[in-house]
């Protein structure tokens, strides 16, 4: 039996008492629920180690939770066979911080990787690059959307950090992801840069109605781009609301007392 979301379904994302316990006994998730409605914009805030980027990774299952329940698209992916999740994974977009590009591929193959769960010879698509000529049409379009198609036949580790970024951002378009998670995008990029890649990612929010779930550092990207806002602190949820519902204590009680807001423009 194949994975099959539900025809109906209040949220896209439901998260119940999730709960992550590392082989040495470090807690970094500790019962944490929340709902993600189809169509918003979730930007996940905390100070680092505070389970943001655990979180990501049990909801797509590149971690395997301790306990708990992980429901996308009205079904239990937690409890499902490892078919069924590569499956329901193809329909889950994940930007990470770093990346994750092959720098010696060029553009072009490294965004038609994002098929990779889609072609039936992996290896063939993978090793020989012997890619289907639609696919090497929509990857085109993909770059088209994220502004460089330009650079499709250049090598990876040509790109500066903000394009890798957009060719992280092409390469899951590729997937026709409903749910895509951004670990801290926009980290390691410089601010103007990291705008333009917020931009990105709302555009695919709003245009192309891709559920965005992205953990965020700064507040001014918070209010900026999100519908919603969730805030660890010690791998428990401390905070639920809208970004304009993130008041000084609320800001001080996520941060810590001596913390002062940094913007970013």
């Amino acid at each position: 039996m194949t994975f099959q979301p539900a025809r109906d379904y209040e949220f896209i994302l439901q998260v119940k008492d999730l709960v992550k316990t590392y082989p040495n006994g470090t807690k970094a998730l500790k019962g944490v629920s929340f709902n993600v409605p189809k169509g918003a914009f979730l930007a996940v805030i905390g100070l680092s180690g505070s389970g943001k980027s655990t979180l990501l990774r049990c909801i797509n299952r590149i971690h395997e939770p301790t306990s708990g329940s992980v429901i996308f698209e009205g079904r239990d992916i937690t409890h499902i066979k490892e078919h069924q999740l590569r499956e329901a994974r193809t329909k889950i977009g994940m930007v990470f911080q770093h990346f994750n590009l092959v720098n010696r591929r060029n553009v072009l193959n490294n965004v038609l990787t994002g098929r990779l769960g889609q072609l039936e010879n992996k290896f063939l698509g993978g090793i020989f690059q012997k890619w289907p000529e639609k696919w090497i049409e929509e990857a085109y379009q993909a770059l088209r959307i994220v502004g460089i198609e330009d650079k499709a036949l250049i090598r990876a580790d040509g790109l500066s950090g903000g394009q890798k970024q957009r060719v992280a951002i092409a390469r899951t378009l590729m997937q026709h992801p409903d749910l895509l998670l951004a670990d801290e995008p926009v980290a390691s990029l410089d601010p103007s840069t990291s705008y333009s890649v917020m931009n990105y990612l709302r555009d695919l929010n709003q245009k192309h109605n891709i559920t965005v779930v992205c953990n965020l550092h700064f507040l001014s990207l918070v209010r900026d781009y999100s519908t919603h806002v969730i805030a660890l602190k010690n791998g428990e949820l401390v905070f639920e609301g809208k970004p304009t519902d993130i008041t000084e204590k609320w800001f001080k009680d996520i941060y810590g007392a001596d913390a002062r807001e940094v913007e970013i423009h």
